[in-house]
């Protein structure tokens, strides 16, 4: 795909097939729950005759270009390859007020890691295939007729958080996701598994502890109880915004806390970044 063709790319249409559907639609603009970042309150615009975005919580905008190089930390040929590998309407899709974000997405296979594309994937975030054969499976699922495949992470109400090089998504019903482990007294938390797998390569084993990996930090009111019972919280979460509230609130109502993104990751986004440049020393 060309710059021309990105930039007639409606973003309407790129979201929905992400997973990101409208909350409400007004006076000419969508806004959605922002899927830069974690958020209640949907405080990203959309103007539908223009096709560009503004972020009100971050103050950026720009063009669907400039949301896939923000999304997924890539320059404009990487931008214009990822866009490629998918197709996407002449016409943005029509709302009728809001919509079940995940109720579009159907599974129609689950199976273990082949595709080499996606193993490609995995060798580009430097995660080991050892510990994402462990926890991941190779998902097929459609979208309105539109078929695709990633790699797939199961929650514990049975549904799959989805991504392969161009996107991530999920699968209703969204939820956390458990590890047990052989310890019950500890408790690591992570916000994504892609951060969980980075920090399993970059120890080269599997935790011992039981292990919550958060899928959102939405979830994180629903596990408060078992962290303020845990002997030992170690949490491995984004150094954003919205991770270091998190990470506060957790320190505030439980006992012994320890925060790992200070320590192993302190100048990096989260766990996976900080891997993905280790490889580079």
């Amino acid at each position: 795909m060309n710059i021309t063709e990105a930039t007639k790319t409606h973003l309407i249409d790129y979201l929905h097939i992400n997973g990101h559907d409208p909350v409400k639609t007004r006076f000419g603009s969508a806004w959605f729950l922002s899927p830069l970042r974690n958020e209640n309150t949907p405080s990203f615009k959309v103007h539908l005759s223009k096709n560009v975005w503004y972020d009100f919580g971050t103050g950026e905008g720009g063009n669907l270009i400039d949301l896939v190089m923000k999304l997924y930390h890539v320059n404009l040929p990487e931008t214009l390859d990822l866009l490629g590998k998918d197709s996407y309407s002449a016409e943005p899709h029509k709302f009728k007020g809001t919509s079940d974000e995940s109720g579009h997405i159907k599974i129609d296979r689950i199976q273990i890691i082949r595709s080499p594309s996606l193993i490609q994937y995995l060798k580009s975030r430097n995660v080991s295939l050892t510990f994402a054969q462990t926890f991941l499976k190779e998902a097929y699922y459609s979208v309105h007729g539109r078929r695709y495949f990633a790699l797939a992470f199961k929650n514990d109400n049975g549904g799959y958080e989805l991504r392969n090089a161009s996107f991530k998504t999920g699968s209703s019903p969204k939820y956390f996701t458990t590890i047990p482990g052989i310890s019950i007294s500890k408790i690591n938390v992570f916000e994504g598994f892609m951060d969980f797998l980075s920090c399993c390569t970059h120890y080269n084993r599997m935790p011992i502890s039981r292990t919550i990996v958060l899928n959102s930090l939405s979830f994180l009111p629903k596990i408060e109880s078992v962290l303020v019972d845990a002997k030992e919280v170690n949490l491995f979460l984004d150094n954003d915004a919205a991770g270091r509230t998190a990470t506060q609130k957790v320190i505030s109502s439980c006992g012994k806390v320890t925060d790992w993104s200070q320590s192993i990751y302190p100048g990096h986004k989260d766990f996976n970044e900080f891997l993905m440049q280790e490889r580079f020393k």
